[in-house]
């Protein structure tokens, strides 16, 4: 593989793991309205998905991890090994986000 075609894969691999980082982010907060009180206003609520919060340091680490990956690969050319572990980091931080989504909230 060429070097242009080293640091294309390693930053592909690198914006699919950050866009399932993205997506794991965005599901930490819930917003949820309290009944109304006696005075008719509902009062917003804010609670942390735990799964999301995990999702998304499982991600960040996978993130950083392949960035570092895609420096390495800039400098010079790296073992088979280590795509390999690149890879599956990729496929662990989509995983990550999959898992988030579909994950049940809970009911207020």
């Amino acid at each position: 593989m060429s070097r242009l075609q080293r640091i294309l894969v390693a930053s592909a691999l690198l914006v699919i793991a950050a866009l399932g980082l993205l997506v794991a982010a965005t599901q930490t907060t819930m917003i949820w309205y309290q009944a109304p009180g006696a005075d008719g206003i509902a009062t917003e609520q804010v609670a942390v998905f735990e799964p999301a919060v995990v999702g998304t340091v499982v991600a960040a680490v996978a993130v950083l991890v392949l960035l570092v990956h895609l420096i390495l690969v800039i400098r010079r050319a790296v073992p088979r090994m280590q795509w390999v572990v690149a890879i599956a980091l990729t496929v662990v931080a989509v995983i990550a986000a999959v898992l988030v989504s579909i994950a049940d909230r809970p009911v207020f």
